[in-house]
């Protein structure tokens, strides 16, 4: 009688301990399956969300007044984004996407704090391939095997332009007379009208803008050294030095930049004035031609089909 009590005893405490054991097995499987998954998920869902922000949305320096972050130092950078502008989603900026990849931003520390965020030291890799050249940008190094990762379809814009001929230049003059400048005008509110669509609207605040003159147009009296005369908002002389100027081969390159706070809004007009003739023997009356930058006249800006891609581990 006795034997059988110590044998149930014994039972009951084996049992007691295998029930113990197998409920702590039982809790310690799943929370370890869960954490794997977890991971994996949020790999993807970073993934997704930084693609988003590339292509969506076109990111702010620390003066956040106009999206024109890519004229600003990497530690000036509050957010990147590649979009190029608000409500232009997978319309991508080629300013934008030239700046992204050159190189001057440090991986993986700049891009983590104006990009990716968060407090997890995530690595990722992100490239964009234009299929009509088939060229590859990247940024990081290739991703393992296990990774998040996520493609979206995106086209890139590159600058608009103006090509003053002389059908330009003799348009806006009487008879057979010769220009000895040319002002050209920018109405802003023609080019931000919002029934152009957004993969060819130019925005002269955060959009560079391209301008030649061909010197050598019958139409031009060139007598001296083609120049900047002035810039001017509103018919007022402004001080602006955001722009780029070159002559080479008979043509006049001017090229307007982006600037974080530039000095003219929605409803202004640009007058931008370049003069030939020769500042130390002017003749007695100038003649001024005229162009009016709209889209008339402006060469749309060339477009690319690309694939952008981003994988986080």
């Amino acid at each position: 009688m006795r034997d059988d009590a110590v044998v149930t005893f014994d039972f009951l405490v084996g049992f007691t301990i295998f029930i113990i054991a197998f409920i702590f097995v039982a809790a310690m499987v799943p929370h370890t399956l869960f954490s794997v998954q977890s991971a994996h998920i949020d790999y993807d869902a970073v993934a997704y969300r930084t693609g988003v922000i590339l292509t969506e949305d076109p990111g702010m320096p620390a003066s956040p007044d106009f999206p024109v972050w890519e004229q600003e130092e990497p530690d000036h950078v509050v957010r990147m984004g590649l979009a190029a502008g608000h409500g232009t989603a997978h319309i991508l900026s080629g300013t934008k996407v030239a700046r992204f990849f050159d190189g001057s931003f440090q991986y993986p520390d700049d891009f983590r704090r104006s990009l990716i965020f968060g407090d997890y030291p995530y690595s990722f890799h992100i490239s964009l391939t234009t299929l009509d050249e088939g060229t590859i940008q990247s940024v990081g190094p290739t991703p393992p095997e296990q990774h998040g990762i996520v493609r979206r379809v995106v086209v890139v814009r590159g600058n608009a332009s103006l090509m003053v001929d002389d059908a330009l230049i003799a348009a806006s003059l009487l008879g057979n007379a010769t220009a000895d400048r040319i002002t050209i005008e920018i109405p802003m509110e023609t080019l931000l009208e919002s029934s152009v669509h957004p993969l060819f609207k130019i925005d002269p605040r955060t959009d560079y803008l391209e301008i030649g003159i061909r010197t050598d147009a019958p139409s031009l009296n060139l007598s001296g050294t083609p120049r900047l005369h002035d810039i001017r908002r509103k018919r007022i002389p402004i001080s602006y030095t955001g722009y780029t100027l070159d002559h080479q081969d008979n043509i006049l390159s001017f090229c307007l930049l982006p600037q974080t706070n530039p000095p003219w809004r929605e409803s202004d007009s640009i007058s931008i004035t370049f003069a030939f003739d020769d500042p130390d023997d002017p003749p007695e009356e100038i003649t001024t031609a005229g162009v009016v930058c709209d889209y008339d006249v402006l060469i749309p800006p060339p477009v690319q089909q690309g694939i952008l891609e981003v994988a986080v581990w």
